[in-house]
C-alpha cells in the first residue's frame, strides 16, 4: 500500500464483523478512559466494552467509522429517528486530526434538521471540541443509568451552511 493511500481518511458505515467490533471496543475503552482522567476509579476490562458494542451498535443505530489504511481510528453511533448522537469517540492518539469533525459532518448530513448529544461534565476536552464545532451548550443533568453528571449539546442549521444553533 502506498503511503498516500494510508494517509487518506475514509468514512464508512461499519460492517459489524468481529475484528471490527474488537477495534471499536478498544477505541471506546481508551478514549473513555482518557476523557475521565483522574475521575475514573476503575476502567472496565475490554470485555465490558465489547459487550456494549455488541448490544448497542445494532439497528436502528447507525455506526460510522473514520479510518486510514483500513485501520479504524474513530467512530460515531447515531440514532437518526431520535436526532441523537449516542456515541462519538476518537482514539486518544489521533486527537487533532479532524476525525471527530468529519464524523459530526456526517451527523449534520444525516440529520439536517438538527440533532443533540450529551457529554460528561468531567470531559472538558470533549466539551471544548463540541463548542468549537459550533454546538450550543444546554442543560446539565444526570445520566439515567449511571448517575454521572452530563451536559447536553445541540446543533441546528443556521441557513448559511455553517454549524450552530
Amino acid at each position: 500500500m502506498a503511503l498516500a493511500d494510508f494517509d487518506r481518511l475514509q468514512l464508512r458505515a461499519w460492517s459489524g464483523g468481529r475484528m471490527e467490533q474488537f477495534a471499536l471496543a478498544g477505541i471506546w475503552r481508551r478514549a473513555w478512559s482518557a476523557a475521565q482522567g483522574h475521575e475514573a476509579p476503575h476502567i472496565a476490562p475490554i470485555g465490558h466494552w465489547l459487550a456494549r458494542v455488541e448490544a448497542e451498535f445494532v439497528a436502528p443505530a447507525e455506526v460510522h467509522i473514520a479510518e486510514r489504511g483500513g485501520q479504524p481510528l474513530a467512530f460515531m453511533v447515531m440514532l437518526p429517528e431520535r436526532a441523537y448522537v449516542a456515541q462519538l469517540y476518537v482514539d486518544p492518539h489521533r486527537h487533532g486530526q479532524g476525525l471527530g469533525r468529519r464524523l459530526l459532518d456526517v451527523a449534520c448530513r444525516r440529520m439536517p434538521a438538527g440533532w443533540r448529544l450529551h457529554v460528561a461534565t468531567a470531559n472538558a476536552a470533549g466539551q471544548r471540541f463540541y463548542e468549537r464545532y459550533g454546538l450550543q451548550r444546554g442543560a446539565v443533568d444526570r445520566h439515567p443509568a449511571t448517575g454521572r453528571e452530563r451536559v447536553a449539546f445541540g446543533w441546528r442549521p443556521t441557513g448559511d451552511g455553517a454549524t450552530g444553533e
